[in-house]
């Protein structure tokens, strides 16, 4: 299985550089759609990744289930091999040319996340990660920080524009937050703040609403760095439904954790 896996995981790389020179493309002609919400988009851009994406997919690993952000009826099981993808984490960057995105692309295995890529093509930054190999970024190990006190340490957040009714406790949260440690960012891609925890840039992260496809392939990554993620409540992730959840290098989970619980 193993072999498998690990030539299924090396091909999935590829594929996903190749996909990654979409997110590359003007932005000028591209069409825009709203799904729901206040600032939940989709560009052509994300659809024509997602197609390509699954279609390569299919042909790595046929059997294999595939979770994707665009797509309206996915199989949320994990019964069996699983890819679980965001097309691009950081749409809105993309249509403002921001320049801050990636695609994320994580595998389950057993039920249990094996495997993570995360490519910002912007930067030519690659992070991956397997189970028990640790994690990497353009094939160079990377570990997390060792900041052990949340006042020394710099945290970025997601606010959740998908729903805005959720604003008021959201920055009640990140004005706590924002007390006790050394500064603040928001960068507008999860997957991305969660792989710069991993690579020991940031200290930690938080968000109210993340889907599965947001911190799938990036929690292999923090893992395998030396990190830890979890729910606000300190709870493993599930990989199937939607979390509040928290990342960081280990050190300061446990207060950040108390500082987003309290009141």
């Amino acid at each position: 299985m193993d072999k498998i896996l690990d030539n299924a995981i090396n091909e999935a790389v590829n594929l996903v550089r190749e996909v990654s020179e979409y997110l590359l493309c003007d932005m000028d002609d591209k069409k825009v759609l709203t799904k729901s919400g206040d600032a939940n988009f989709v560009t052509e851009i994300d659809l024509k990744v997602q197609e390509i994406m699954i279609k390569g997919l299919k042909e790595i690993l046929p059997e294999s289930n595939i979770i994707a952000e665009e797509t309206n009826e996915n199989d949320f099981t994990l019964g069996k091999y699983t890819w679980i993808l965001d097309p691009v984490d950081g749409t809105t960057n993309l249509m403002y040319g921001y320049k801050y995105s990636c695609i994320a692309l994580g595998l389950v295995v057993d039920g249990r996340p094996y495997a993570g890529i995360v490519y910002n093509p912007y930067l030519k930054e690659l992070f991956t990660a397997r189970k028990g190999e640790g994690a990497f970024v353009n094939g160079k190990p990377i570990t997390v920080s060792d900041n052990k006190i949340l006042e020394n340490c710099l945290i970025t957040i997601g606010t959740s524009p998908y729903d805005k009714g959720k604003a008021d406790e959201t920055f009640r949260i990140t004005k706590n937050v924002f007390l006790k440690c050394r500064d603040i960012r928001r960068s507008g891609s999860a997957a991305l703040d969660i792989c710069n925890v991993a690579a020991g840039r940031t200290d930690g992260f938080y968000e109210m609403e993340l889907r599965p496809w947001d911190y799938a392939a990036a929690s292999v990554i923090l893992e395998e760095a030396g990190g830890c993620i979890t729910e606000w409540s300190g709870d493993k992730l599930s990989y199937i439904r939607e979390h509040q959840a928290m990342a960081t290098n280990g050190h300061i989970h446990f207060e950040l954790k108390e500082v987003i619980n309290s009141k």
